[in-house]
């Protein structure tokens, strides 16, 4: 339900069967401005009551888009120090209401009615409404140009709200807390697209083709968080054919072993920062393309308290050079959310044309082309417009785009060519069996021998907009679970094939936190092709994916895209990736021990106002020096932690969680532990290290009762026709 939709009418009904419970637990006030026992009268009464209730019982979240939420949260009418998305309508109203005269200049009240306006304009279509807060009303809360003095039916619904539980009398204190900074275990998986040239280039001279191998040069940086204290690494690149690869590590040759990973241990070659990892690929013995195979990855386990993740929409272009040929660049790419625009820029030297394909499956259709000077260094952009135009004449949209990984094919170049199913490049020359002989083709339109470079980052950039399916606060701190090669499970053998054992089924299973926001799943495959074959994608038994392999595919990446079956908290989550046509039957399927992956998400440092309480923190203490235990996923660490301020008391995460049933401020940080994973005790650890330098925050309410009055809250619905 998160995918962000208005309620019906319809829907609420729906919505009630799950809520009828809830709704028990409070009684709405039934009043009739006339005695009618018509069926109308009956109507309106049950709308009203049903649209009081949702607004009761249902969180924020699942009533508007993530696009308001976001929209509403950086404007301040969501006010993240006091209200949550996860709250219902009525409790958050009920909370402004109660901490106006605290915050005068929030305007709270105003806030309140906005986000109440919004909601019944858009769930009382069709039906003239008012509603009252304290007999208080305004034009935020009834539909314009209504008259309920008119309308021969009117009904009514009241419910009372006192606080911020319902039916509890307001009396004590309430506290929150918070951290801006925390250190945790991140595991992060950095994959590599393809780069492809022309295996052999070659000239005519004198009526003679001579040919020798090309070479390729790649150039990628992957980044680590300043303060990253490097724990281990490991990294499997893997070549397109049978040419020489050489791998380069901030400078530093790597040597490469059998098995993957084939760099068992690269942990002394990075640093916190950029590193830069060079490819070399040369003396190519086949006339295959060269340069980067699917499944090349690099792992790294580090601690890091600086909340930074590299973007998904910003793709950091590497920087190639061919030394012959012209190539090829896959662009297989994932947002965590709905696209909004597409915009890439590249930058070049020494190429004739650029040209984009879009691909799907074994079909690659151009996009667009671009001719620039050989002679100069061009800059060539493809935009939004251009993109969508082209995107739109083969019948796709970026809806279609946002469900999965979708393939742009950058050509330096070189064209594709449908009747033998592969990239010709300039410079290069394939062999084509014919008639008993072997016959070189090449590119026609992308001139001959030559160096060819596309400049990396920042000069070369694809910018993907797009409304991310979770909302992330300066409060969000990143986690991730590491999917090894070993926790992949493989069935249904197709044979030997690529040099390894095939398969056309794996899966894996993991398990989250109980509050966590999952963001996405990212897993770089180890393909073996032959022909495009239809591949399914499970999430506990829930299909929400089906459709072709691409000829260069190289990745399964996801979010959640359904809330019930998908990525859900604390449960264990099996994933499952299918081929229905495996390649001893021509058509692809996954190499064993190939594949490995990560699963991304959040932790909320925060946790806002919870219940009342009759005592604020433990007498004589003005802060506490609290020993807590965290968990790196293998072992379990006691840790030290303040919060608040001096006089500090010694306690427990133990003794904590027995205060957190009578004391405001226990409950505000065991309910902060929660959210990061556990109570902080030896048996229920968290999952992220708190810094020694960072103090948990906690602010209070006190004299509650001289704050809070109960809040009647009236809707009227009525129809004037």
């Amino acid at each position: 339900m998160r995918k962000g939709f208005i309620f019906t009418l319809d829907a609420l009904l729906a919505l009630l069967l799950t809520t009828v419970v809830v709704a028990g637990t409070f009684s709405l006030l039934r009043t009739e401005r006339e005695v009618y026992s018509s069926y109308l009268v009956s109507q309106y009464q049950h709308t009203a009551e049903n649209v009081l209730i949702v607004l009761r019982t249902a969180p924020l979240n699942q009533l508007v888009s993530s696009e308001i939420i976001l929209k509403w949260s950086e404007s301040g009418i969501l006010d993240s120090e006091i209200v949550s998305p996860d709250m219902s309508p009525l409790d958050i109203v009920a909370t402004y209401w109660a901490t106006d005269p605290i915050f005068p200049e929030k305007d709270l009240k105003h806030k309140a009615e906005i986000i109440l306006g919004y909601i019944l304009n858009q769930t009382l279509k069709g039906y003239n409404y008012e509603l009252l807060i304290n007999n208080y009303t305004s034009p935020y809360l009834r539909r314009v140009g209504s008259n309920y003095s008119k309308a021969p039916y009117v009904s009514e619904a009241t419910l009372l709200m006192s606080g911020y539980a319902y039916n509890q009398t307001p009396r004590g204190y309430m506290a929150r807390a918070y951290l801006t900074r925390a250190t945790s275990v991140r595991e992060d998986l950095f994959g590599f697209m393809r780069v492809l040239a022309e295996a052999w280039a070659g000239i005519e001279w004198k009526n003679t083709l001579h040919i020798w191998s090309t070479e390729l040069y790649v150039n990628a940086t992957i980044y680590l968080p300043i303060d990253s204290k490097i724990l281990e690494a490991d990294g499997n690149f893997v070549k397109r054919s049978d040419e020489k690869m050489e791998v380069y590590i901030n400078g530093n040759r790597v040597s490469l072993t059998s098995g993957a990973p084939n760099a068992p241990d690269i942990k002394d070659y990075l640093v916190p920062g950029d590193n830069v990892i060079e490819f070399k690929f040369y003396n190519s013995s086949s006339y295959w393309e060269m340069g980067i195979g699917s499944g090349t990855t690099i792992y790294v386990k580090y601690l890091s308290s600086i909340p930074y993740v590299e973007d998904p929409g910003v793709i950091k272009i590497y920087d190639v050079t061919s030394q012959y040929t012209g190539f090829i660049y896959l662009l297989e790419n994932f947002v965590p959310g709905d696209i909004e625009s597409i915009n890439m820029k590249f930058k070049v030297k020494g190429a004739q044309v650029v040209r984009l394909y879009y691909g799907l499956g074994e079909n690659l259709w151009l996009i667009s082309e671009k001719y620039v000077d050989p002679a100069s260094i061009e800059t060539v952009e493809f935009t939004d417009d251009e993109i969508r135009e082209g995107l739109s004449r083969i019948g796709v949209s970026y809806s279609n785009l946002s469900k999965m990984v979708f393939d742009f094919v950058l050509a330096v170049d070189a064209k594709y060519d449908e009747n033998i199913g592969r990239f010709l490049y300039g410079g290069g020359y394939y062999f084509i069996w014919y008639n008993g002989e072997y016959y070189p083709i090449t590119c026609p339109d992308c001139e001959g021998v030559r160096t060819r470079r596309l400049y990396g980052y920042p000069d070369s950039i694809i910018e993907i907009k797009y409304t991310p399916k979770i909302l992330r606060t300066p409060y969000s701190i990143p986690v991730s679970i590491k999917v090894g090669y070993s926790d992949i499970k493989y069935s249904d053998y197709t044979g030997w094939d690529c040099e390894l054992d095939t398969y056309k089924s794996l899966s894996f299973k993991y398990t989250l936190p109980p509050y966590a926001e999952p963001w996405y799943v990212d897993l770089w495959v180890g393909y073996c092709f032959a022909s495009s074959t239809t591949q399914r994608l499970i999430e506990n038994r829930y299909e929400f994916y089906s459709g072709p392999n691409g000829v260069y595919s190289l990745r399964i990446a996801y979010t959640r895209l359904n809330e019930q079956y998908m990525m859900i908290p604390n449960q264990e989550n099996t994933f499952t990736a299918t081929l229905d046509v495996g390649v001893d039957e021509g058509g692809t399927s996954y190499r064993k021990g190939a594949t490995r992956g990560v699963v991304k998400y959040f932790l909320n440092a925060y946790a806002g106002y919870g219940k009342v309480f009759p005592k604020y923190i433990r007498e004589g203490c003005g802060g506490y020096n609290i020993t807590y235990h965290w968990t790196d996923g293998i072992n379990v660490y006691e840790d030290t932690i303040t919060a608040g301020e001096e006089p500090y008391c010694q306690l427990s995460a133990e003794e904590l969680l027995e205060g957190s049933k009578q004391y405001a401020v226990d409950d505000a940080i065991i309910r902060l532990f929660k959210n990061l994973g556990g109570y902080g005790t030896r048996d229920s650890p968290i999952t992220v290290k708190l810094p020694e330098n960072v103090n948990i925050e906690f602010a209070s309410m006190g004299e509650i009762p001289g704050l809070f009055e109960p809040i009647q809250i009236t809707l009227r619905v009525w129809r004037e026709s």
